[in-house]
């Protein structure tokens, strides 16, 4: 329903925009090509805007998503996480101070509690927030590592085709660290069984850990363990 909400307003600002021109383009009067514009912004750019927002939001339910085939290849274990605290304010991309607290802590505690990673992987930066890679710089600092970001937050398939059938990442340790609306899917897709990874992923929860064990060489199901940060 999200979607087609979504959808209907960005086709309704397009619409709007596109036919309020066009009558600018032929009007001989001025005045009225003026006022057909200003309408014309009024309806169409908060519509465009108000979609686009949506589309950043809209959470992905892991009831939607099998997971994709990982036989005789992808990683040993994979940590999937949610960025750290954000703050309070809407229009603020990075991590609260509490975020960046948090972010410093994971750089020890998980290579202490859950293994040394050979890569890591967070959501590239957009306008909406940078926090996924602020939490595991402090990370990727620490061992030497490189943060992966070629991936926006919608392309989690294709990060998790890429995992699966790249023979770079077999028998490896990779963290993802990602938004929460998509991380029920992104669960799914990596052979997590419904009710192992909540669905929806609550709003207020930076400190849960989704540990993936696999066999790669055997193909079947992960064992997933449930990790909740001590701090």
């Amino acid at each position: 329903m999200t979607t087609l909400l979504t959808s209907r307003r960005i086709m309704l600002g397009c619409f709007s925009l596109i036919a309020v021109f066009l009558a600018c383009a032929a009007s001989p009067d001025a005045a009225i090509a003026d006022a057909s514009l200003v309408v014309a912004l009024t309806a169409g750019v908060p519509a465009l805007k108000g979609g686009c927002t949506l589309c950043w939001r809209t959470r992905e339910s892991g009831a939607n998503f099998a997971p994709l085939e990982h036989a005789n290849g992808g990683p040993s274990r994979i940590i999937l996480m949610r960025h750290a605290d954000k703050t309070d304010d809407p229009n603020n991309e990075d991590l609260s101070e509490a975020g960046m607290a948090r972010a410093e802590r994971l750089a020890t505690y998980i290579p202490e509690t859950l293994g040394k990673p050979d890569y890591i992987i967070a959501t590239s930066h957009s306008k909406h927030s940078n926090r996924p890679r602020e939490t595991v710089a402090p990370l990727a600092n620490a061992l030497g590592l490189k943060v992966q970001h070629d991936y926006e937050n919608d392309e989690f398939e294709d990060l998790v085709d890429e995992i699966f059938s790249n023979p770079e990442y077999k028998g490896k340790t990779v963290v993802i660290c990602w938004h929460h609306g998509k991380l029920p899917a992104i669960a799914a897709l990596l052979g997590a069984a419904q009710g192992s990874y909540p669905d929806p992923w609550p709003e207020d929860a930076y400190n849960l850990i989704l540990d993936f064990r696999y066999d790669p060489n055997s193909g079947s199901a992960p064992t997933v363990t449930r990790v909740t940060e001590p701090f």
